[in-house]
Order: C-alpha cells, then structure tokens, then sequence
C-alpha cells in the first residue's frame, strides 16, 4: 500500500469512526474511558492522521457496537465513484441479454443495466434477500412478481421484495434497456 492509500485509508477510517461514534451518541473523552485509549489518539484516529492497530481497532469498533470490518468496509466506501460506459464490466446473462455493472467496489446497493433483444428473458426466476427497484429505460418489460405480472415501459418503475419469486421477460419484437437496482447487492 502506498502512502496515498494508506492516507486515503486513514482518512476515511478516521469518518467511519467519528460517525460511529456520534450514532452512539458518545463524547470523545467517553469513548477514551471505555476504549482504555487517550482521547488526543482518538482524535488523531478519526481526523485521519494516524490509524489504530488491529487490536486497537477492534476495541474501538465493540465499543461502538459494531465490527473492525464493518467500520473498515465504510470507510473503503468512496464517496463518488464513476463508471465510464464504455469501461463497464459486461456479463451475459443470456445469448440474448447483457447485464452491464453500473457500480464497483464495495458497496450497499447494486445498480446493473440490462439490454435484452427482443423476445428475451432471464433464464429463470430467483429470489434472494432484500429489496429491487426496476427503472425501464426504453422499451417494454415485463416482470413475474410472485405470481402477478406487471407490464413496464419507457419511464415506469417497480419497487417489491427480493425474496418473492421474480423474473423478467421482453415479449416484443424491439430491444428493451432497464436497470435493476438492489439491496443488499446480490449479483
């Protein structure tokens, strides 16, 4: 790791920490009381000049009520990340529908756009946990939710569980572009 990314690392570790910490609704000097930790480290930790050790991390995180992990995972989250259309990783879901991957990296949602040619399905319904929203871009789609179908176009949205039975389906003779968006992510 060079010193950009451990800066980089140090930076935003520090904002999940400080987050963490007012979510708990505790003080500086408090969480320096129930860490055994000087409450200047403790701000040197979360104003991004220093980063804790492992073990030191770990006190902090049960503290606050949550993992090492988890608070190393927000802070690998970058607040803006860009996907050049033509850089996008592409996955084939089909002969005859492309998903593209809208958002890299660790994340808590997935936004994938797929472009389905005419008469054009998934391969088979799915469930898993969580939530989808369905953005239809252009054309016309439709999605077997838990038994009911529902007919989208250009504009339209859908919002249901994940873990109901769900399938998407293009029954006409024109390209459909949609996006799916869901979490937590599942593909």
């Amino acid at each position: 790791m060079d010193v950009d990314d451990q800066l980089l690392l140090a930076r935003s570790l520090g904002a999940s920490i400080r987050a963490a910490r007012k979510a708990a609704q505790l003080t500086l000097s408090e969480l320096a009381r129930r860490t055994d930790l000087s409450q200047p480290f403790l701000s040197q930790v979360e104003n991004g000049n220093t980063t804790p050790s492992v073990i030191n991390l770990h006190r902090i995180a049960q503290t606050l009520g949550t993992t090492a992990h988890d608070l190393l995972e927000q802070s690998n989250r970058s607040p803006v990340k860009v996907v050049r259309a033509q850089e996008a990783r592409r996955y084939n879901l089909s002969p005859s529908a492309v998903l593209r991957f809208c958002v890299t990296g660790t994340r808590l949602m997935d936004c994938n756009e797929v472009t389905a040619e005419p008469h054009s399905a998934a391969e088979s319904g799915t469930t898993h946990a969580g939530e989808e929203f369905v953005y239809v871009i252009s054309g016309e789609i439709r999605l077997n939710i838990d038994g009911q179908d529902v007919a989208l176009r250009a504009g339209d949205t859908v919002y249901y569980s994940a873990s109901v039975l769900h399938q998407w389906f293009n029954d006409t003779d024109e390209t459909a572009v949609f996006l799916f968006v869901s979490t937590p992510p599942s593909f």
